[in-house]
């Protein structure tokens, strides 16, 4: 079940003061039957729909299903002429699937014949602008993606936008972890506990823990030394610098942290902003504990540390929750119930930011060709023993990659 944020554009009308005679009488009658007809069309209208396929990590043929019986039709002309095209490039490159899906070859983009594609209604690949990229001339009724700056929700920007763009509202900042990049060192107070976490990384890399001064020379050291997951050099700029949140929930023993998902959509000219009340558990590796030096099977969760897949509000049993402590707020009900008000709290703190910098015009969000869209987020919660939810992330490219296939398709349904 998804749950709706409500939220409001500062969107401003100006009202003209006119004379009401008859000819605009007429031309509004006119202008209202008009709108019926463009209503009327749109709703007879068979729209086709685009799935750019590749290694995706959900079961798009369940996406596929979906549509159809929405009375969508398939674009099967185009999407088996594509399939082609990927197969001919993977069998002379010698490519596996995989590597060709992931591929950053711009020689790998496919071209497209004119007139092939008919589609309105696209789903793109999301983390693959080379596969999305011969679709991005056609006109669109309706995409999963929406023309807001990834930067904007990044690690290195949340913080300071909760802030900018929530000015006016009351807020909990202790929801939203404060953070400054590691070029600027002199922030460092020890002794204390910081995490390092690179803007561009993935599963966990280049994470670094740092508990005194010697620490923040090799980190330096390290940094200077090494590419990130792409391959490219790292700027201290875009390394941030938290404090590390020790006071936690614990599940299993471990340390973990919630992903639920939240969408912003812009449809028919409005704003809208939703998240799902139903999520996943990732956990560290190894037991927790607060021994020096921090240790990254013991403080890092990600999918690849977490011994199977756990789910919200599923596994959150008073059994899971391992804390010692018999508080009557810890049984599954009032926990579900705790944690959904404050992720609530959380997506509209980020809702805001959205229609800041919309800045009154929705549309404003969406690409020239493009008449709605959507796009899905991933946000990476940390919960306090205390029950305090504390936003990690607003992840940009969440992933939905499972080894066993039935998560999948169950994960697939959902979304």
């Amino acid at each position: 079940m998804k749950t709706r944020i409500k939220i409001k554009s500062s969107r401003k009308t100006k009202s003209l003061k006119c004379k009401k005679t008859r000819i605009q009488k007429n031309s509004k009658e006119q202008d209202k039957e008009q709108d019926k007809e463009q209503d009327k069309e749109q709703h007879q209208k068979k729209y086709k729909f685009y799935i750019v396929r590749c290694d995706n990590e959900l079961d798009d043929t369940i996406l596929y299903r979906f549509l159809q019986a929405l009375g969508l039709v398939p674009d099967s002309n185009a999407m088996n002429y594509v399939e082609k095209q990927y197969n001919m490039i993977m069998a002379k490159n010698k490519l596996s699937r995989e590597q060709f899906c992931e591929s950053y070859n711009r020689d790998f983009i496919v071209k497209i014949p004119p007139g092939l594609v008919s589609s309105d209604v696209f789903f793109y690949h999301i983390n693959s602008g080379l596969l999305d990229k011969p679709f991005y001339k056609y006109a669109k009724f309706l995409t999963n993606t929406i023309n807001l700056d990834y930067s904007i929700l990044d690690k290195g920007m949340l913080y300071t936008n909760i802030l900018k763009y929530n000015a006016k509202r009351r807020l909990n900042l202790n929801n939203f972890i404060k953070i400054f990049p590691l070029s600027n060192k002199y922030k460092f107070h020890f002794p204390g506990n910081y995490i390092l976490r690179p803007i561009h990384g993935l599963s966990g890399s280049g994470i670094l823990y740092v508990h005194n001064a010697n620490d923040l020379q090799k980190a330096f050291k390290y940094y200077n030394t090494h590419k990130d997951y792409r391959n490219k050099s790292y700027s201290l700029q875009e390394i941030t610098v938290s404090r590390i949140i020790t006071d936690l929930l614990l599940f299993k023993g471990r340390k973990f942290h919630l992903r639920m998902y939240y969408m912003v959509a812009i449809l028919e000219g409005e704003i809208s902003c939703f998240f799902l009340d139903y999520g996943e558990i990732l956990t560290a590796k190894d037991p927790y504990n607060l021994n020096l030096p921090f240790k990254k099977a013991v403080h890092d969760t990600h999918q690849g540390s977490t011994d199977s897949d756990y789910f919200f509000p599923n596994d959150m049993t008073p059994e899971n929750i391992l804390t010692g402590q018999t508080d009557k707020d810890k049984d599954n009900h009032n926990l579900k119930n705790i944690i959904l008000e404050g992720t609530r709290e959380i997506a509209k703190g980020i809702s805001n930011i959205v229609l800041g910098v919309s800045k009154g015009k929705p549309n404003s969000l969406l690409f020239e060709n493009q008449k709605n869209g959507f796009y899905v987020y991933g946000l990476d919660i940390l919960v306090r023993d205390n029950l305090e939810l504390v936003l990690v992330e607003c992840n940009t490219t969440p992933s939905f990659k499972r080894d066993i296939l039935e998560i999948t398709k169950m994960l697939s349904e959902i979304i």
